[in-house]
């Protein structure tokens, strides 16, 4: 991968630093362990992708992100699930040279491989620049999912191991 596309790439991917201002969103409620194979996508292989299933729907390719506070969807995924919005929260992003409010959305549940997530907060982002650079995903899984396991990457298997933290 060339430098110029690598900082594009996390450039893209850094636009997840979200937070939600205001409100408080309740702690996912987890059900399950388990494990799930991912792949290796984009230029020279720079990002770990995960298939999960939302509220039912999917499965969706979205970034294993440990650098995004939130886990964050396409737009276009949000308004094709109808994603409610959570009442009284604010979320607020930051990428490299821009920053601003964001949308903030309500999941249902978030599966990944036999974990399910409940009542998960998400940010809506514009992905065209993670796709500009070769990488067609859904969105980011990130730190307020992630955080509730022990996460385990088996790179000679692909496969990601979630167990309770």
């Amino acid at each position: 991968m060339r430098f110029r596309e690598f900082v594009a790439l996390a450039a893209a991917l850094t636009t997840a630093a979200c937070v939600q201002i205001g409100g408080s969103e309740p702690a996912a409620e987890i059900a399950g362990d388990g494990e799930v194979a991912f792949t290796m996508a984009g230029q020279g292989g720079a990002a770990i992708v995960v298939p999960v299933e939302i509220n039912g729907t999917g499965p969706y390719q979205l970034v294993l992100d440990t650098g995004a506070t939130m886990t964050c969807l396409d737009r276009g995924l949000v308004e094709r699930l109808e994603l409610p919005k959570p009442v009284g929260m604010v979320g607020y992003g930051a990428t490299i040279g821009q920053a601003g409010a964001v949308s903030l959305h309500r999941i249902d549940t978030l599966a990944v491989g036999g974990i399910t997530a409940k009542r998960l907060n998400a940010c809506a982002l514009d992905l065209q620049s993670v796709r500009k650079v070769g990488l067609e995903v859904d969105g980011l899984l990130g730190l307020n999912f992630l955080r509730s396991f022990r996460v385990t990457l088996d790179f000679k298997r692909n496969v990601l191991t979630l167990s309770p933290a």
